[in-house]
């Protein structure tokens, strides 16, 4: 599938989605396709990629922070195991694992606690302003809700998934959003079409939200899709919304490798 010809088709799906949304799809250095792109949405999961580049940089700075031991905050419901497990100690490495892999909340707010809410929000803001960092995970939304936008979104995926060869952390976050275990969105298709390369990502949801952020390698070529919905009442339309999606670039990877055989 030629560029031109998945933007085409990306944006008649994109058009027949009714409900509010970003959508965002490019290579390593370019926006191939975008609707929305800035629009801010509550972040849900997806700010787990912000507080993750933040522990990535400062392992950069000090690889040991990696074996760090952090004390588990006090346990909150939603995504994880962690809070059923035994073990009240736990290192920054297998945090960030937990984070990412299964999306574990409680993971997430020892991060949270470890490093302090404040410092790593301002640190997103100068690094990525699309994400607002407000609150720790599970908690009131009285001083307001993380928000991200799908071009941060794919910044952060990005940045994640890709090493100088001198960061002691970018294996971890790596490898972690390979096998992250959601993958009835985007990853949908290429999870049951036996796709020939590697996949990773990370999704989002929220009462009235449905994220996913997710990278498509194969072939030595990369792609990345963000789908943001927010909705009222119709949360299968919004997660059909980014099957239809992650099955475009599946078959666009599909129709290049044709072109080879």
């Amino acid at each position: 599938m030629t560029p031109d010809k998945i933007v085409t088709r990306l944006d008649q799906v994109n058009q027949k989605f009714d409900e509010k949304h970003a959508l965002l799809v490019a290579d390593t250095r370019h926006v191939l396709f975008g609707a929305q792109v800035d629009q801010p949405f509550p972040a849900a999961s997806l700010i787990k990629l912000g507080i993750a580049a933040f522990v990535k940089e400062k392992a950069a700075d000090d690889p040991s922070q990696l074996e760090r031991q952090v004390t588990l905050p006090e346990s909150v419901g939603g995504a994880g195991v962690l809070r059923f497990m035994s073990p009240q100690a736990w290192r920054v490495r297998d945090l960030l694992t937990l984070m990412l892999t299964v999306s574990d909340n409680l993971a997430t707010n020892a991060l949270l606690t470890t490093y302090g809410l404040p410092t790593i929000a301002a640190w997103l803001t100068r690094h990525y302003p699309g994400v607002q960092l407000r609150r720790p995970l599970m908690q009131s939304t009285f001083d307001g809700d993380n928000m991200i936008t799908a071009s941060a979104a794919w910044q952060l995926l990005r940045a994640l998934l890709t090493s100088d060869g001198n960061e002691p952390a970018a294996d971890i976050c790596a490898q972690a959003l390979r096998h992250q275990q959601n993958r009835t969105k985007l990853l949908l298709a290429p999870t049951m079409e036996n796709f020939v390369g590697w996949l990773a990502g990370k999704t989002g949801e929220l009462p009235h939200c449905e994220h996913d952020a997710a990278c498509f390698a194969a072939e030595g070529e990369r792609l990345y899709a963000v789908v943001l919905t927010q909705f009222d009442y119709d949360r299968q339309t919004a997660m059909q919304f980014s099957q239809q999606v992650g099955h475009l670039i599946v078959q666009a990877f599909q129709e290049k490798r044709d072109r080879f055989l």
